[in-house]
């Protein structure tokens, strides 16, 4: 047909008002799409893929730049700290100068999930963030029947293995380095700064990232590995 509606106009089958054409169901503001009602968090939701699921804003690319970035500037910290105050390799280091390095690898740990949510509209509550009274009680029943329970059944093959393995020497250290302003210092660092960085960067950065390119569980072993090197302290 070549008249005003031909069969290859813009009100023909193929035409931009069709079914098919740009403002269709499959045209760029789909059903199924990044915009439509079963997506309604947009660009900045990240699950799994298939249809109606979000799209991945994060990868493994950007769990390893957090951990370098973090990495260097720990190194690059320290290289100043110990400059400037003229300490030596065996010299007690302040508990001050233990939070400016805890600080210095933040930067990459907190500093990546902090440009997905700002640069790239990745929400907190995709990283993991967000817990409710629930949570709060069973997190500490876990972690208490853990501490008790678990954590001695590890350490009976090194215990076997040394006679002088002293598990809460690195924590009785740190404590007995705090005094004064430093007590607040070592709460705001350790028991505030370190559970809410490492949450957000090994739970929610490293394994929903992995979770993306392997089975659930393989990702959850994968991540604890990840989060064991990071922590070679025994």
């Amino acid at each position: 047909m070549d008249g005003p509606f031909p069969d290859h106009g813009p009100f023909s089958e193929r035409g931009p008002f069709s079914e098919r054409g740009p403002f269709s169901d499959h045209g760029p503001f789909p059903d199924h799409g990044p915009f439509s009602e079963q997506n309604p968090g947009g660009r900045g939701s990240a699950s799994g893929s298939g249809p109606g699921s979000p799209v991945r804003l994060w990868g493994i690319g950007h769990v390893v730049a957090g951990m370098v970035f973090g990495m260097v500037a720990s190194v690059v910290a320290a290289g100043i700290v110990f400059a400037v105050g003229d300490y030596g390799v065996d010299d007690a280091i302040p508990l001050s100068v233990v939070a400016i390095l805890q600080a210095a690898l933040w930067t990459g740990l907190l500093g990546v999930p902090l440009w997905l949510v700002v640069a790239r509209g990745v929400r907190w509550a995709d990283l993991g963030w967000g817990a409710t009274a629930r949570d709060a009680w069973q997190g500490l029943f876990i972690g208490i029947a853990t501490q008790v329970a678990v954590v001695p059944v590890i350490y009976i093959p090194l215990l076997l293995m040394t006679d002088d393995l002293d598990v809460s020497g690195p924590a009785r250290d740190l404590v007995d380095k705090a005094s004064g302003g430093g007590i607040l210092l070592l709460f705001l660092a350790v028991v505030v700064g370190a559970p809410i960085v490492e949450e957000l960067f090994f739970r929610g950065l490293t394994l929903r990232a992995l979770e993306a390119r392997m089975r659930p569980r393989i990702a959850l072993v994968v991540s604890a590995l990840v989060f064991g090197a990071v922590h070679p302290q025994l």
